[in-house]
């Protein structure tokens, strides 16, 4: 398994950003407003991913209080990571879309306003997520020695 590169996921974000654009210009005016908390699990997930990724190094490093921790659990937190960044930036380009599209039309739909707030914290929650799969594959790498 190759480390994710950072144009990978700018490719995924930009073109779900575009096909979610296309979509919320079509047919906005029908969908219900979001509420506020809707990113709520998202950065819980992210916050989780980030003190996983403490603990592993801590038990990766040998340090005195911790367990030995199983290659095959190490191998099983990398494909978790490298998974939660792809989804990071799927969610990144959706949750940019929409501020992108609501933020400037926040008089003309009366549900822009409170949708451009739902997405600023989904965007905000998704760079969490980010950072967490990011920082767990970088600490499940081989290093060599």
């Amino acid at each position: 398994m190759r480390p994710t590169h950072i144009r990978d996921l700018l490719a995924i974000a930009v073109a779900v950003g575009a096909l979610v654009y296309a979509l919320l210009w079509w047919s906005y005016q029908s969908l219900p407003q979001l509420p506020a908390t809707a990113s709520v699990s998202v950065l819980l997930v992210g916050l989780i991913e980030l003190q996983t990724a403490s603990l592993t190094r801590r038990r990766l490093a040998g340090r005195p209080g911790t367990r030995p921790i199983l290659p095959l659990t190490v191998a099983r937190l990398a494909a978790l990571a490298k998974a939660t960044s792809v989804v990071a930036a799927v969610l990144a380009g959706g949750w940019t879309a929409l501020l992108a599209y609501t933020a400037p039309r926040t008089d003309e739909f009366g549900t822009a306003g409170g949708d451009a707030l739902a997405a600023g914290l989904g965007l905000g929650a998704t760079v969490v997520l980010l950072a967490g799969g990011l920082v767990l594959e970088r600490v499940c790498r081989i290093r060599d020695h």
